[in-house]
Protein backbone atom coordinates (compact mmCIF):
# COMPACT_ATOMS: atom_id res chain seq x y z
CA UNK A 1 0.00 0.00 0.00
CA UNK A 2 1.38 3.22 -0.62
CA UNK A 3 1.27 6.24 2.00
CA UNK A 4 0.83 9.84 1.14
CA UNK A 5 3.17 11.71 3.87
CA UNK A 6 3.82 14.84 4.46
CA UNK A 7 7.02 15.93 6.42
CA UNK A 8 7.79 19.38 7.86
CA UNK A 9 7.10 22.04 9.67
CA UNK A 10 3.29 23.15 9.04
CA UNK A 11 2.53 20.04 7.52
CA UNK A 12 -0.25 19.91 9.08
CA UNK A 13 -1.91 22.16 6.94
CA UNK A 14 -2.46 19.10 4.90
CA UNK A 15 -4.80 17.62 7.36
CA UNK A 16 -8.09 19.57 5.73
CA UNK A 17 -7.44 18.91 2.14
CA UNK A 18 -7.26 14.86 3.63
CA UNK A 19 -10.34 15.04 5.56
CA UNK A 20 -12.21 16.16 2.59
CA UNK A 21 -10.73 13.86 0.22
CA UNK A 22 -11.64 10.58 2.67
CA UNK A 23 -14.92 12.07 2.99
CA UNK A 24 -14.58 12.50 6.63
CA UNK A 25 -17.83 13.58 8.03
CA UNK A 26 -17.76 10.99 11.22
CA UNK A 27 -14.11 10.89 12.97
CA UNK A 28 -12.62 8.31 15.28
CA UNK A 29 -9.77 10.63 16.91
CA UNK A 30 -6.92 8.70 19.18
CA UNK A 31 -5.18 10.84 21.23
CA UNK A 32 -3.23 11.00 24.73
CA UNK A 33 -4.94 11.83 27.51
CA UNK A 34 -2.40 15.11 28.19
CA UNK A 35 -0.29 15.13 24.73
CA UNK A 36 -3.25 16.43 22.68
CA UNK A 37 -3.76 19.38 24.79
CA UNK A 38 -0.23 19.84 25.79
CA UNK A 39 1.41 19.20 22.04
CA UNK A 40 -0.60 22.23 20.48
CA UNK A 41 -2.32 19.75 18.08
CA UNK A 42 -5.50 20.18 20.10
CA UNK A 43 -5.30 24.05 19.73
CA UNK A 44 -4.34 23.50 15.95
CA UNK A 45 -6.89 21.41 14.93
CA UNK A 46 -10.20 22.34 16.63
CA UNK A 47 -11.00 24.65 13.82
CA UNK A 48 -10.03 21.97 11.45
CA UNK A 49 -12.44 19.34 12.47
CA UNK A 50 -15.27 21.91 13.59
CA UNK A 51 -18.55 20.94 12.09
CA UNK A 52 -17.36 17.50 11.83
CA UNK A 53 -18.81 14.54 14.75
CA UNK A 54 -15.41 13.86 16.54
CA UNK A 55 -15.56 10.78 18.74
CA UNK A 56 -12.60 11.03 20.94
CA UNK A 57 -10.63 8.15 22.39
CA UNK A 58 -8.08 8.37 24.75
CA UNK A 59 -8.80 5.62 27.75
CA UNK A 60 -5.83 3.42 27.27
CA UNK A 61 -2.22 3.12 28.72
CA UNK A 62 0.86 4.24 27.62
CA UNK A 63 2.04 0.37 26.27
CA UNK A 64 -1.44 0.08 25.49
CA UNK A 65 -2.89 -3.78 26.46
CA UNK A 66 -5.54 -6.05 24.75
CA UNK A 67 -8.17 -5.23 26.95
CA UNK A 68 -7.34 -1.12 26.38
CA UNK A 69 -7.84 -2.25 22.60
CA UNK A 70 -10.90 -4.11 23.06
CA UNK A 71 -12.29 -1.32 24.85
CA UNK A 72 -11.53 1.21 22.43
CA UNK A 73 -13.22 -1.48 19.59
CA UNK A 74 -16.66 -1.01 21.90
CA UNK A 75 -16.70 2.52 21.31
CA UNK A 76 -15.29 2.17 17.79
CA UNK A 77 -18.58 0.47 16.61
CA UNK A 78 -21.12 2.65 18.21
CA UNK A 79 -21.13 4.93 14.63
CA UNK A 80 -19.98 4.05 11.51
CA UNK A 81 -17.12 6.31 11.30
CA UNK A 82 -15.24 7.47 8.27
CA UNK A 83 -11.88 7.44 9.40
CA UNK A 84 -9.63 7.10 12.04
CA UNK A 85 -7.40 10.06 13.16
CA UNK A 86 -4.57 9.38 15.31
CA UNK A 87 -2.42 12.15 17.00
CA UNK A 88 0.19 11.56 19.43
CA UNK A 89 3.10 9.34 20.20
CA UNK A 90 3.86 5.82 19.79
CA UNK A 91 1.52 4.00 21.55
CA UNK A 92 -1.34 6.48 20.20
CA UNK A 93 -0.54 5.69 16.56
CA UNK A 94 -0.49 1.65 17.48
CA UNK A 95 -3.97 1.77 19.31
CA UNK A 96 -5.38 3.50 16.58
CA UNK A 97 -4.04 1.04 14.28
CA UNK A 98 -5.34 -1.89 16.05
CA UNK A 99 -8.34 -0.70 16.71
CA UNK A 100 -9.08 0.07 13.06
CA UNK A 101 -7.03 -3.62 11.96
CA UNK A 102 -8.63 -5.93 15.13
CA UNK A 103 -12.10 -4.42 14.62
CA UNK A 104 -12.49 -6.31 11.01
CA UNK A 105 -11.84 -9.72 13.25
CA UNK A 106 -14.63 -11.28 15.23
CA UNK A 107 -12.21 -13.37 17.78
CA UNK A 108 -12.19 -13.23 21.40
CA UNK A 109 -9.11 -10.76 22.60
CA UNK A 110 -8.42 -13.42 25.33
CA UNK A 111 -6.99 -15.89 23.06
CA UNK A 112 -4.02 -13.77 22.27
CA UNK A 113 -3.86 -15.49 18.69
CA UNK A 114 -2.96 -12.00 16.95
CA UNK A 115 0.05 -13.45 14.56
CA UNK A 116 -0.02 -13.09 10.89
CA UNK A 117 -3.74 -11.59 10.72
CA UNK A 118 -5.08 -11.41 7.72
CA UNK A 119 -7.87 -8.91 7.32
CA UNK A 120 -11.22 -10.21 6.75
CA UNK A 121 -12.50 -7.03 6.31
CA UNK A 122 -11.81 -3.71 5.18
CA UNK A 123 -10.36 -1.28 7.47
CA UNK A 124 -10.75 2.47 7.71
CA UNK A 125 -8.47 5.37 6.10
CA UNK A 126 -5.81 6.02 8.84
CA UNK A 127 -4.49 9.64 9.42
CA UNK A 128 -1.25 9.08 12.04
CA UNK A 129 -0.04 12.77 13.29
CA UNK A 130 3.07 12.18 15.74
CA UNK A 131 3.60 14.54 18.81
CA UNK A 132 6.52 12.89 19.50
CA UNK A 133 9.86 12.18 17.61
CA UNK A 134 10.94 8.25 18.09
CA UNK A 135 8.50 5.12 16.97
CA UNK A 136 8.25 6.17 13.82
CA UNK A 137 5.13 4.26 14.27
CA UNK A 138 3.33 6.51 11.48
CA UNK A 139 6.00 4.45 9.15
CA UNK A 140 5.39 0.89 9.93
CA UNK A 141 2.90 -1.76 8.90
CA UNK A 142 2.92 -3.19 12.61
CA UNK A 143 1.50 -2.56 15.65
CA UNK A 144 2.41 -3.87 19.57
CA UNK A 145 0.53 -4.65 22.44
CA UNK A 146 0.78 -6.52 25.66
CA UNK A 147 -1.20 -9.31 27.22
CA UNK A 148 -0.37 -10.48 30.61
CA UNK A 149 3.28 -8.75 30.39
CA UNK A 150 3.88 -10.42 27.25
CA UNK A 151 4.63 -8.70 24.03
CA UNK A 152 2.59 -9.43 21.12
CA UNK A 153 3.44 -7.71 17.62
CA UNK A 154 0.65 -7.49 15.02
CA UNK A 155 2.32 -7.57 11.44
CA UNK A 156 0.00 -6.85 8.38
CA UNK A 157 0.40 -4.13 5.34
CA UNK A 158 -3.41 -2.92 5.91
CA UNK A 159 -1.74 -1.41 9.58
CA UNK A 160 0.29 1.17 7.92
CA UNK A 161 -1.61 4.23 8.23
CA UNK A 162 -3.13 5.59 4.89
CA UNK A 163 -1.45 8.92 5.35
CA UNK A 164 1.30 10.64 8.00
CA UNK A 165 1.10 14.59 8.75
CA UNK A 166 4.99 15.02 10.58
CA UNK A 167 4.88 18.06 11.33
CA UNK A 168 7.70 19.02 13.70
CA UNK A 169 5.85 21.80 15.50
CA UNK A 170 3.76 19.48 17.11
CA UNK A 171 6.90 18.02 19.12
CA UNK A 172 8.25 21.58 20.31
CA UNK A 173 7.06 21.35 23.78
CA UNK A 174 8.21 17.88 24.19
CA UNK A 175 9.52 17.68 27.67
CA UNK A 176 13.70 16.38 26.94
CA UNK A 177 13.19 13.22 29.39
CA UNK A 178 10.27 12.14 26.35
CA UNK A 179 12.75 14.05 24.15
CA UNK A 180 15.60 11.76 25.23
CA UNK A 181 13.57 8.40 25.27
CA UNK A 182 11.72 8.50 22.47
CA UNK A 183 14.83 9.92 20.52
CA UNK A 184 16.64 6.92 21.57
CA UNK A 185 14.18 4.63 20.69
CA UNK A 186 14.88 6.15 16.93
CA UNK A 187 18.43 5.47 17.34
CA UNK A 188 18.48 2.23 18.40
CA UNK A 189 15.88 1.12 15.95
CA UNK A 190 17.95 2.60 12.88
CA UNK A 191 21.07 1.17 14.29
CA UNK A 192 18.95 -3.02 14.65
CA UNK A 193 18.05 -1.98 11.25
CA UNK A 194 21.56 -1.47 9.83
CA UNK A 195 22.96 -4.69 11.54
CA UNK A 196 19.14 -6.68 10.91
CA UNK A 197 19.67 -10.14 8.54
CA UNK A 198 16.96 -8.42 6.76
CA UNK A 199 18.63 -5.54 5.89
CA UNK A 200 18.89 -4.37 1.81
CA UNK A 201 19.58 -1.09 0.08
CA UNK A 202 16.68 0.83 0.91
CA UNK A 203 17.00 -0.02 4.50
CA UNK A 204 20.37 0.50 5.06
CA UNK A 205 19.84 3.92 3.33
CA UNK A 206 17.31 5.08 5.51
CA UNK A 207 19.08 3.80 8.88
CA UNK A 208 22.34 5.33 8.00
CA UNK A 209 20.59 8.88 7.43
CA UNK A 210 18.60 8.54 10.33
CA UNK A 211 21.76 7.58 12.22
CA UNK A 212 23.76 10.33 11.24
CA UNK A 213 20.92 12.79 11.80
CA UNK A 214 20.29 11.68 15.17
CA UNK A 215 23.78 11.48 16.88
CA UNK A 216 23.86 15.31 15.49
CA UNK A 217 20.86 16.70 16.61
CA UNK A 218 19.40 15.08 19.74
CA UNK A 219 21.78 16.59 22.39
CA UNK A 220 20.03 19.69 20.60
CA UNK A 221 17.00 18.54 21.15
CA UNK A 222 17.27 17.48 24.36
CA UNK A 223 19.05 20.11 26.10
CA UNK A 224 18.23 23.20 24.11
CA UNK A 225 15.62 22.23 22.23
CA UNK A 226 15.97 24.49 19.31
CA UNK A 227 13.38 24.49 16.27
CA UNK A 228 15.95 22.81 13.76
CA UNK A 229 16.98 20.38 16.10
CA UNK A 230 13.70 19.48 16.95
CA UNK A 231 12.53 18.97 12.99
CA UNK A 232 15.77 17.14 12.39
CA UNK A 233 14.70 14.40 14.94
CA UNK A 234 11.24 14.35 13.70
CA UNK A 235 12.58 13.38 10.31
CA UNK A 236 15.13 10.96 11.65
CA UNK A 237 12.49 9.04 13.56
CA UNK A 238 10.08 9.02 10.23
CA UNK A 239 13.34 7.68 8.61
CA UNK A 240 13.86 5.22 11.48
CA UNK A 241 10.28 4.04 11.24
CA UNK A 242 10.59 3.26 7.46
CA UNK A 243 13.67 1.62 7.80
CA UNK A 244 12.51 -1.03 10.38
CA UNK A 245 9.23 -1.46 8.38
CA UNK A 246 11.48 -3.24 5.93
CA UNK A 247 13.90 -5.09 8.37
CA UNK A 248 12.04 -4.72 11.88
CA UNK A 249 13.93 -4.73 14.88
CA UNK A 250 16.39 -7.34 16.41
CA UNK A 251 18.05 -7.99 19.88
CA UNK A 252 17.94 -5.32 21.91
CA UNK A 253 14.85 -4.10 21.20
CA UNK A 254 13.67 -7.89 22.36
CA UNK A 255 15.26 -6.91 25.11
CA UNK A 256 13.48 -3.78 26.05
CA UNK A 257 10.13 -5.58 26.31
CA UNK A 258 10.22 -7.36 29.65
CA UNK A 259 12.32 -4.39 31.15
CA UNK A 260 9.16 -2.08 30.02
CA UNK A 261 7.01 -5.10 31.12
CA UNK A 262 8.12 -6.24 34.38
CA UNK A 263 10.10 -3.04 36.19
CA UNK A 264 8.22 -0.01 34.26
CA UNK A 265 11.58 1.14 32.54
CA UNK A 266 10.10 3.68 29.48
CA UNK A 267 10.72 1.66 26.15
CA UNK A 268 12.84 4.27 24.80
CA UNK A 269 15.23 3.89 27.77
CA UNK A 270 15.16 -0.01 28.04
CA UNK A 271 16.39 -0.12 24.49
CA UNK A 272 19.33 1.92 24.58
CA UNK A 273 20.52 0.49 27.64
CA UNK A 274 21.32 -2.37 25.72
CA UNK A 275 22.56 -0.87 22.38
CA UNK A 276 26.43 -0.09 22.99
CA UNK A 277 26.59 -3.76 24.45
CA UNK A 278 25.18 -5.51 21.71
CA UNK A 279 26.93 -3.16 19.33
CA UNK A 280 30.06 -4.96 20.93
CA UNK A 281 28.85 -8.10 20.71
CA UNK A 282 27.62 -8.37 16.89
CA UNK A 283 31.15 -6.90 16.26
CA UNK A 284 32.86 -10.66 17.37
CA UNK A 285 31.23 -12.72 14.95
CA UNK A 286 32.07 -16.15 13.78
CA UNK A 287 31.74 -18.21 11.20
CA UNK A 288 29.91 -20.59 13.71
CA UNK A 289 27.76 -18.61 15.41
CA UNK A 290 26.71 -15.91 12.70
CA UNK A 291 23.17 -15.83 11.81
CA UNK A 292 23.11 -13.62 8.61
CA UNK A 293 23.30 -15.73 5.33
CA UNK A 294 25.88 -13.50 3.58
CA UNK A 295 28.22 -14.09 6.34
CA UNK A 296 30.64 -13.32 9.19
CA UNK A 297 32.53 -11.09 6.93
CA UNK A 298 29.98 -9.57 5.75
CA UNK A 299 28.13 -8.73 9.68
CA UNK A 300 31.80 -7.39 10.86
CA UNK A 301 31.97 -5.20 7.76
CA UNK A 302 28.56 -3.87 8.31
CA UNK A 303 29.35 -3.28 12.17
CA UNK A 304 32.86 -1.16 11.18
CA UNK A 305 29.83 1.04 8.93
CA UNK A 306 27.91 1.80 11.86
CA UNK A 307 31.11 2.57 13.88
CA UNK A 308 31.67 5.14 10.85
CA UNK A 309 27.78 6.65 11.05
CA UNK A 310 27.97 7.13 14.72
CA UNK A 311 31.63 9.34 14.31
CA UNK A 312 33.63 6.53 16.16
CA UNK A 313 37.02 5.32 15.40
CA UNK A 314 35.99 1.54 16.56
CA UNK A 315 33.93 -0.58 18.21
CA UNK A 316 35.31 0.51 21.79
CA UNK A 317 35.08 4.42 20.81
CA UNK A 318 31.52 3.67 19.31
CA UNK A 319 30.43 2.03 22.81
CA UNK A 320 31.98 5.36 24.45
CA UNK A 321 30.29 7.62 22.26
CA UNK A 322 26.24 5.96 22.53
CA UNK A 323 27.20 5.53 26.42
CA UNK A 324 28.20 9.88 26.88
CA UNK A 325 25.24 10.51 24.79
CA UNK A 326 22.79 8.51 26.91
CA UNK A 327 24.34 10.31 29.95
CA UNK A 328 24.24 13.68 28.47
CA UNK A 329 20.56 13.78 27.62
CA UNK A 330 19.41 12.63 31.21
CA UNK A 331 18.84 8.60 30.76
CA UNK A 332 20.86 5.78 32.42
CA UNK A 333 23.44 3.02 31.20
CA UNK A 334 23.44 1.00 34.38
CA UNK A 335 20.62 -1.06 34.92
CA UNK A 336 20.89 -1.28 38.87
CA UNK A 337 19.90 2.57 38.70
CA UNK A 338 16.51 1.45 37.25
CA UNK A 339 15.67 -0.60 40.24
CA UNK A 340 16.93 -4.20 38.38
CA UNK A 341 19.50 -5.42 40.51
CA UNK A 342 19.55 -9.12 41.20
CA UNK A 343 20.22 -12.13 39.85
CA UNK A 344 16.17 -12.54 39.97
CA UNK A 345 15.49 -9.42 38.72
CA UNK A 346 18.28 -10.59 35.86
CA UNK A 347 16.17 -13.98 34.91
CA UNK A 348 13.27 -12.81 34.58
CA UNK A 349 14.57 -10.85 31.80
CA UNK A 350 16.39 -13.18 30.14
CA UNK A 351 13.79 -15.62 30.85
CA UNK A 352 11.00 -13.27 28.90
CA UNK A 353 13.36 -11.40 26.37
CA UNK A 354 13.84 -13.48 24.11
CA UNK A 355 11.30 -13.38 21.21
CA UNK A 356 12.10 -15.56 18.49
CA UNK A 357 11.44 -13.31 15.85
CA UNK A 358 13.74 -10.33 16.61
CA UNK A 359 16.75 -12.79 18.40
CA UNK A 360 16.49 -14.18 14.79
CA UNK A 361 16.76 -10.73 12.97
CA UNK A 362 20.25 -10.35 15.22
CA UNK A 363 22.68 -11.14 13.05
CA UNK A 364 25.19 -13.31 15.65
CA UNK A 365 23.24 -16.02 17.81
CA UNK A 366 22.61 -14.98 21.08
CA UNK A 367 22.53 -17.38 23.82
CA UNK A 368 20.94 -17.09 27.26
CA UNK A 369 24.12 -17.63 28.72
CA UNK A 370 25.97 -14.77 26.90
CA UNK A 371 22.46 -12.57 28.05
CA UNK A 372 22.82 -13.21 31.17
CA UNK A 373 26.63 -12.40 31.17
CA UNK A 374 25.54 -8.75 29.38
CA UNK A 375 22.36 -7.59 31.80
CA UNK A 376 24.94 -8.70 35.24
CA UNK A 377 27.54 -7.01 33.34
CA UNK A 378 24.57 -3.57 32.87
CA UNK A 379 23.82 -4.49 36.47
CA UNK A 380 26.72 -3.34 38.48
Amino acid sequence: MTQKEYIGSDSIVHLPKLLVEYGAEKIFLVTGRGSYSTSGAKDCLDDILKGRMVCQFCDFSVNPKVEDVARGISVFETEQFDIVLAVGGGSVIDTAKLINFLSVHPEDFTNYKFKNKTSKGSVRPLIAVPTTAGSGSEATSFAVLYANKEKFSIDNELLLPTAAIVDPDLTMSLPGYITATTGMDALSQAIESYWSVKSNEESRKYASEAIKTIMTNLRTAVNNPAKSARTAMAEAANLAGKAINITRTTAPHAISYPLTSYFGIPHGQAVAITIAPLLAFNSKVTDEDVQDSRGADYVRETINQIVDLLGAANVSDAEDKIGRLINEIGLETKLSRLKVESSGDIEAIVQNGFNPGRVKNNPRILTRTVLRNILNALAC
